[in-house]
């Protein structure tokens, strides 16, 4: 005699013409017969309950989600609670009694009113025919009709065309559920029919929390470990974790144990993972190549092992992130191991590791040789340097940058020289030839002088020669580099009664020009921003459109010694950098000396714009282009950007 199934065994129930000795797969013995016993969706059963109980019902609901989450087990209990002859207030919660004549004939495979229709296999148009043939037909001893479409993504076009009408208006009496795994291949107009709940995947704690309950029933041992191993490889889904658990019993009996599960699955060991991160950080690069030999020689999917390794350099970022390993799915001592291990590494280095691991999980699902693609992987991470700070590189890049040329030591010139200097309105620039013999008394040659970073340009205006400056021996200037071998004076009045005021120091072909401390070189960058207006002016007066891109840049800053002026775009940069001279004669006019180099960049801020903020990553992409310092890490040293 078939065993009937008992009220207080709700979450356990007893199928009909099975009796207590015959075995079923876990999965179907312990299948939730009501919404309570549903796992991980409750925003589902209770929305249905409500809906139930409020005598809301859609005509045409859309269950959809991944594999083993319970789409089709909710179908189940919402057109059982439906067809629930119990009155409503008797039930708590709108949940199917289990005792009514409908529920048990539901559960016995007997009902006449509750349909299930595999749409893979009934996916053509004379199928939906004939479902709508069936449609036209009442319920016979029950409020509806429900129909279960498992499946539905797999219908033809021609198949969901055909269900249009009766969907969008059937009988009062009908009820369509629909379930599936891929809404997205779902025609819109039939989704825009139905009420869609979207199912989740189930958690870890929620699948160990289940299985406790069935190995409690069950009678079966088993430790943390082992039932968090078969949560994981779950993977969300609890039918998959129940057959898990239906091969680990048969394998291993009882008890089970975490590290004879883990031979028996073929699941790699957290110590293994932890014993590559040791191993890269070491540097041993034979030690991994060995350890995948192990991997190879104990059968293990290389793909997985991969995978395993990515989540613990994962589960090492987030206790190294968070500083706790509350985020970590695993048991209480991994976690500890975790967060005192995450320590002694950085963060920059942990996620390079992890982009090097996705990459080569990436590329061995088309390698034909998935074993030299962990090797290289592995080698990858041994190899990896400890990655610097890119903010903290590029700003000692600019402080070489902004530091000052030391002084240049000049060679013995030649016997003569004569220079041409700029011309300036009311300075003009003379001519002078000295001697290899003549030196200078001036008391500025034993100082340090500044550097210009561009050497003087000809003049071709005429000039004159300007009168030599005395003579004198210097003890200063003798031994293995001789005596100066030229000095220019200016003498503003232009009588030659003036002191020295600048000096040029020639080494073979190289020019520098050598401010002495009387002359008035470094303007201060206030008093070019002051007149700056007045420079626009004048340029305007001769060339309005160079005039009016000038008006729209904006000196910034000084450095090395030139202006540096901001402008809106690459194109005025340019043609502002064809007018530089123009630009340097106006403003010694207005300077009433000699105008500092300007020097054009583009900036988006000299438009009044904030400007915006610079990504790193991109500068130092840029950097290793134009930089050969930079350049030279990547090239010889090996050098690789990470973060």
């Amino acid at each position: 005699m078939a065993a009937e199934p008992s009220p207080s065994s709700s979450l356990f129930p007893v199928d009909a013409f099975e009796t207590e000795s015959t075995y079923r797969v876990t999965a179907r013995k312990y299948r939730p017969q009501t919404f309570g016993d549903m796992v991980g969706q409750d925003h589902v059963a209770r929305t249905l309950g409500n809906a139930i109980r409020l005598d809301r019902l859609a005509h045409a609901y859309l269950f959809s989600g991944p594999r083993g989450v319970g789409k089709t087990t909710a179908a189940r209990i919402l057109a059982k609670a439906v067809n629930c002859t119990t009155p409503l207030d008797e039930r708590e919660n709108a949940e199917p009694c289990r005792n009514c004549e409908s529920c048990k004939s539901f559960e016995a495979g007997r009902s006449m009113n509750i349909i299930e229709v595999d749409a893979a296999s009934n996916n053509k148009v004379e199928d939906i025919h004939e479902l709508r043939d069936t449609v036209r037909i009442p319920p016979q001893g029950a409020k509806k009709k429900i129909y279960i479409l498992d499946e539905i993504h797999m219908m033809s076009k021609g198949a969901f065309n055909a269900l249009l009408k009766t969907l969008e208006e059937p009988p009062p009496y009908v009820l369509f559920i629909f379930a599936t795994t891929e809404p997205h291949k779902v025609l819109p107009t039939i989704l825009s029919r139905t009420q869609r709940f979207d199912f989740r995947r189930i958690s870890v704690t929620e699948i160990i929390e289940r299985l406790r309950e069935i190995c409690k029933t069950e009678t079966i041992e088993a430790d943390d470990e082992s039932l968090l191993l078969l949560a994981r490889k779950a993977d969300g889904a609890l039918r998959d974790a129940f057959s898990l658990f239906d091969q680990s019993v048969s394998l291993c009996g009882t008890p089970l144990e975490g590290a004879a599960l883990r031979e028996a699955l073929g699941v790699v060991d957290t110590d293994l993972f932890f014993e590559v991160t040791d191993r890269a950080a070491a540097s041993d690069r034979a030690g991994l190549l060995k350890l995948v030999e192990r991997l190879m020689s104990r059968g293990y999917d290389l793909p997985e092992f991969l995978g395993g390794l990515a989540e613990h350099l994962r589960n090492l970022l987030v206790a190294r992130s968070t500083g706790k390993g509350d985020l970590v799915e695993a048991t209480e001592a991994i976690r500890a191991r975790y967060v005192e291990t995450a320590r002694d590494r950085s963060e920059s280095d942990l996620l390079h590791l992890l982009m090097l691991v996705e990459e080569a999980s990436r590329n061995i699902r088309t390698s034909k040789h998935p074993r030299l693609s962990v090797e290289l992987a592995l080698l990858k991470i041994a190899s990896l340097e400890t990655a610097t700070d890119l903010e903290q590189l590029i700003g000692k890049l600019n402080a070489i940058e902004s530091a000052p040329t030391q002084e240049q030591t000049t060679s013995e010139p030649p016997s003569s020289y004569s220079p041409e200097l700029p011309k300036k309105p009311e300075k003009p620039v003379r001519e002078i030839q000295v001697s290899k013999a003549e030196t200078t008394d001036a008391a500025s040659e034993d100082e340090p002088l500044p550097f210009s970073p561009e050497p003087p340009k000809p003049s071709s205006s005429v000039t004159e020669p300007l009168p030599s400056a005395p003579t004198t021996s210097s003890p200063a200037h003798s031994g293995l580099f001789g005596t100066p071998a030229l000095q220019i004076t200016r003498d503003p009045s232009g009588d030659g009664s003036g002191g020295p005021e600048a000096a040029l120091a020639v080494a073979g072909d190289v020019a520098v020009a050598i401010a002495s401390p009387g002359n008035d070189l470094d303007v201060p960058l206030g008093r070019i921003k002051t007149l700056w207006p007045d420079l626009v002016q004048t340029i305007k007066a001769d060339r309005i459109h160079v005039g009016t891109l000038l008006e729209m840049s904006e000196p910034t800053r000084v450095v090395r010694g030139s202006v540096e002026v901001a402008t809106p775009d690459d194109f005025s940069r340019k043609l502002l950098e064809s007018e530089v001279v123009k630009f340097s004669s106006a403003l010694s006019d207005l300077l009433e000396d000699k105008a500092p180099p300007l020097r054009f960049v583009v900036d988006s801020s000299s438009n009044g714009e904030p400007a915006k903020e610079v990504d790193p990553f991109e500068r130092f992409k840029q950097l290793r282009h134009e930089n050969p310092v930079i350049q030279a890490l990547f090239e010889k040293f090996g050098a690789e950007i990470v973060w």
